[in-house]
C-alpha cells in the first residue's frame, strides 16, 4: 500500500473463513414504480460521425455512469429520460409513496455541417442540484443550463452557459458535468471533462487504394468553470470561464470539493497534471543504452575486429527416472582408463581425471562432492567409452570419450532438481553452475500426462494426490474460485487535487505523495458535504478509509494519509468473481452492495450482491444474500442513489429503464 493509504494491521482479519448466504426472505422487500413514458435511457449518444470511434475508456466509463442525481430537498432525485426531460423524483419516507414530475426539456443543439466531423461527440446529460430549487443541468452536448424550480412542479430557465474555451479547443467538445456548487460572491463553480484528439501521424490503410488516415490519441482535459448568475432570465448564453485545466489518459470516476483547503479531489484511473507542465522523460541509464552499430563502425575503443568466443558447454549433462540418475562428462578420447579414479559414496562423490586441460570442455575433478539426494553405492557404477562422441575442433572433427556415472536413487520417485547438493545455492565454483536435465522424450510425455491428469483433478473438485490432502482450492474460494479473474478485481486509481482558485494556490501543486491504489467500492451517493469514503483492495480483503484528519499538520491535502477504520474481509476475492458488475457502492462499515449492470436476453433485471461487515472484528464470518432488482419488464439498471432514513438506516433507490426500484432494508 502506499503513504496515502496505510494499513492497521490490527483491523485485518487472517482468520475470516468467508461469507455465508442469507436467503432472499422478507427483510429484503422492495417496491417497484413505473417511470412515465418514455422511461429513461442509456442509449442516446454516439461517436458516430467523429474523426475517432470511442475509446475502450469512454466505453467503459459510459456503461458505468450513474443516471440518479441527488437533490438538496431530502427525498427527492433527479433522471434525464429519453426525451431529454428533467425528471424530479419525491419519495415519502413515511408513507412509500413516489411520484414523477417532468420539469423541463433541454434544448437540443444542432451541429452546422462544418462541426460534424471535428472530433466530438455528444456525452450523457447531467443534473446537479446547487440548492433545494436551483438545479444545473450539462445537455451532453457544450451548454449548460441553470434552471429554477419556482413551485416544484415548473422550471423556470435563468441562463444557459458556453465554456469559453482556449485555442486549442475552438472544436467545442461535448462536456460531462461532474460536480457544481453555489461560491459567495454569488457564482457558480463547476468541473466539466471532454475528449480531446491529438493527431499522432499518417497511417497507411490495407486498402488497395493505399490511402493515408490520421491516427489520434485520446485523452481527457478537466476543466473548472467559473459563471456568473444573472439578475434575470437570460436569452443568449453567458459565458463560463476557465479558472483551471488538467489532463489526463483517463476519465474522472468522481469530483468532488474539500472545504478546508478549497480543492477538488479528482479520482480516476490515471493522474491528471497542468498542460502547461512539461512531462518528465524517462532517461535511461548507461546500462540500458544500446549502441547501434553503423558499416565499418568500431565500438568500445575496438581496433580490430574480433569475434566473441562460444559459450563453454556445461561440465556434464544429466538425465534421470523414477529410480535411477545418469550423468555423462566429456573427458578427451586419448585418456587411459587407468587415469580414471571414481569413487561412489552413498552421499558423496570423488572423481579425478588424469589429462591435460581441453580448449573445449572442463576435465571432472571432484573431490568428496555431495550428491543432491542418497544414492545406492553397491548398485551404482561408471563406464568410460572412448568413442562417445563426435565434436567439431579447431582442426576439423574431433571423438571425445564419455564418462558415464549410473547412479541408482535411494529414495525411489524422487526428483533431483539438480545432481549436486551445492548446485543452484549460490555457489561461484565452477563446478556448481547450473547443468539443466536433458530429458528423454517418452519421459516428458509422461511427466506431462501426469501434470494434464493432476491439473484436470484439481479443476474438478478432486483429490489428485489420493492422500488425503485436499482439492487444491481453500475453503473460501469453494464454489467461486475462477483462476483467470482471482487477481482482477477492482479498478486502479490516483488522487489528484486541484486548488479551487487556480494557479494562485497556497500549496505546491507538486507535493503530493503517490497515491495509486485499486478501488473496490465507492460511497452510496448520498447529499453529503465533503470527501466520501473509499473501499481500497489489499490482497483479497478490501480496507475502509475515510479522508484524512482536518486538523493535519501537511499543507499539500495529497500528503494528508488516509485513515483505516474498518476492514471488509476477503471482499476483492468475492468481488473478483463478479465479471459483470456495473456499481459497486458501501454504507459506511455496514454493508458493500455490488450490482450487476449486463445486458440479459430475459427481461428479468439485475442482481445486487449483499456483503455485510463483520459483526466483530475477529468475526469468522460475514453475512451474504443476493436479491433480485425488480423482475420482468423493469429495464437494465443505469442509477444507485441512497436515502438517509431517521432511525440512520439507509433506503436504496435503483433508477432502471422502465421502473424504478427501492430497497428499504439492505442498509
Amino acid at each position: 500500500m502506499s503513504q496515502v493509504f496505510p494499513v492497521d494491521r490490527s483491523l485485518l482479519n487472517p482468520k475470516f473463513d468467508g461469507y455465508k448466504l442469507r436467503g432472499a426472505t422478507d427483510h429484503y422487500t422492495q417496491s417497484l414504480h413505473a417511470l412515465p413514458a418514455p422511461g429513461a435511457t442509456q442509449w442516446t449518444i454516439s461517436s458516430r460521425g467523429t474523426k475517432a470511434p470511442l475509446s475502450f475508456e469512454e466505453v467503459q466509463s459510459r456503461v458505468k455512469h450513474n443516471h440518479l442525481a441527488l437533490s438538496h430537498v431530502p427525498g427527492e432525485f433527479a433522471y434525464v429520460d429519453a426525451a431529454r426531460n428533467l425528471v424530479i423524483i419525491s419519495l415519502n419516507q413515511e408513507t412509500g409513496d413516489v411520484s414523477f414530475r417532468q420539469v423541463y426539456e433541454l434544448p437540443q443543439t444542432l451541429k452546422s455541417p462544418e462541426t460534424q466531423n471535428d472530433g466530438s461527440s455528444n456525452d450523457y446529460p447531467v443534473p446537479i442540484s446547487l440548492s433545494p430549487r436551483l438545479w444545473l443541468v450539462s445537455d451532453g452536448q457544450q451548454e449548460l443550463h441553470l434552471i429554477d424550480l419556482v413551485n416544484g412542479s415548473t422550471a423556470s430557465p435563468i441562463a444557459s452557459y458556453e465554456c469559453v474555451t482556449p485555442m486549442e479547443l475552438e472544436s467545442r467538445p461535448a462536456l460531462r458535468l461532474h460536480t457544481a456548487r453555489l461560491v459567495e460572491n454569488g457564482a457558480i463553480e463547476a468541473v466539466v471533462s471532454h475528449r480531446v484528439l491529438l493527431e499522432q501521424s499518417n497511417l497507411t490503410t490495407t486498402s488497395s487504394s493505399a490511402k493515408t488516415r490520421p491516427a489520434y490519441k485520446t485523452v481527457f482535459d478537466v476543466l473548472g468553470l467559473s459563471m456568473s448568475i444573472p439578475q434575470h432570465s437570460t436569452a443568449g448564453t453567458e459565458p463560463a470561464h476557465v479558472i483551471w485545466k488538467r489532463r489526463g489518459d483517463s476519465i474522472p470516476l468522481s469530483v468532488e470539493y474539500d472545504l478546508e483547503h478549497g480543492a477538488y479531489l479528482i479520482t480516476a484511473s490515471t493522474g491528471f497534471a497542468a498542460t502547461g507542465e512539461p512531462k518528465a522523460e524517462y532517461i535511461p541509464s548507461e546500462d540500458e543504452i544500446a549502441p547501434i552499430p553503423r558499416a565499418g563502425e568500431k565500438l568500445d575503443g575496438e581496433t580490430t575486429s574480433t569475434t566473441a568466443p562460444p559459450p563453454r558447454p556445461p561440465p556434464y549433462s544429466w538425465t534421470q527416472t523414477n529410480d535411477s540418475v545418469t550423468v555423462a562428462f566429456p573427458v578427451p578420447s586419448s585418456t587411459a582408463a587407468s587415469a580414471i579414479r571414481v569413487n561412489i559414496s552413498p552421499k558423496y562423490l570423488s572423481l579425478l581425471v588424469s589429462a591435460p586441460d581441453h580448449p573445449n570442455f572442463p576435465i571432472p575433478r571432484y573431490l568428496s562432492k555431495e550428491w543432491w539426494g542418497p544414492v545406492d553405492a553397491s548398485s551404482s557404477f561408471w563406464t568410460w567409452d572412448r568413442e562417445g562422441e563426435r565434436q567439431k575442433g579447431e582442426t576439423g572433427p574431433q571423438t571425445v570419450g564419455l564418462l558415464t556415472l549410473h547412479l541408482e536413487k535411494k529414495d525411489e520417485g524422487t526428483r533431483w532438481p539438480h545432481v549436486f547438493h551445492s548446485v543452484g545455492t549460490g555457489s561461484s565454483a565452477p563446478e556448481d553452475v547450473e547443468v539443466p536435465e536433458t530429458i528423454d522424450p517418452s519421459e516428458m510425455w509422461h511427466i506431462r500426462e501426469s501434470l494434464e491428469k493432476y491439473t484436470a483433478a484439481l479443476s474438478e473438485g478432486r483429490d489428485a494426490s489420493g492422500l488425503g490432502l485436499g482439492t487444491g482450492i481453500p475453503s473460501l474460494g469453494q464454489g467461486e474460485y475462477d483462476e483467470d479473474v482471482d487477481t482482477n478485481a477492482g479498478n486502479p486509481i490516483y488522487l489528484t487535487w486541484v486548488p479551487a482558485e487556480g494557479p494562485t494556490a497556497t500549496w505546491d501543486q507538486t507535493a503530493a505523495w503517490p497515491s495509486d491504489a485499486t478501488l473496490l467500492s465507492r460511497s452510496l451517493p448520498v447529499i453529503e458535504t465533503g470527501i466520501s469514503s473509499l473501499v481500497i483492495k489489499n490482497d483479497i480483503d478490501g480496507l475502509l478509509y475515510e479522508p484524512p484528519a482536518p486538523n493535519s499538520d501537511a499543507i499539500h491535502p495529497g500528503c494528508r494519509p488516509w485513515r483505516h477504520v474498518s476492514t471488509f474481509s476477503a471482499l476483492a476475492f468475492v468481488l473478483a468473481s463478479k465479471q459483470d458488475l456495473r456499481y459497486v457502492f458501501h454504507v459506511a462499515d455496514r454493508v458493500v452492495l455490488a450490482f450487476e449492470g449486463g445486458t440479459r436476453v430475459a427481461d428479468v433485471g439485475e442482481n445486487v450482491f449483499i456483503y455485510r461487515g463483520p459483526t466483530s472484528p475477529a468475526a469468522r464470518t460475514a453475512e451474504q444474500a443476493v436479491i433480485r432488482i425488480g423482475g420482468s419488464n423493469v429495464g437494465g439498471l443505469i442509477g444507485v442513489s441512497g436515502l438517509e432514513k431517521s432511525d440512520g438506516g439507509m433506503i436504496v433507490l435503483c433508477l432502471c429503464e422502465k421502473q424504478l426500484v427501492i430497497l428499504p432494508n439492505v442498509a
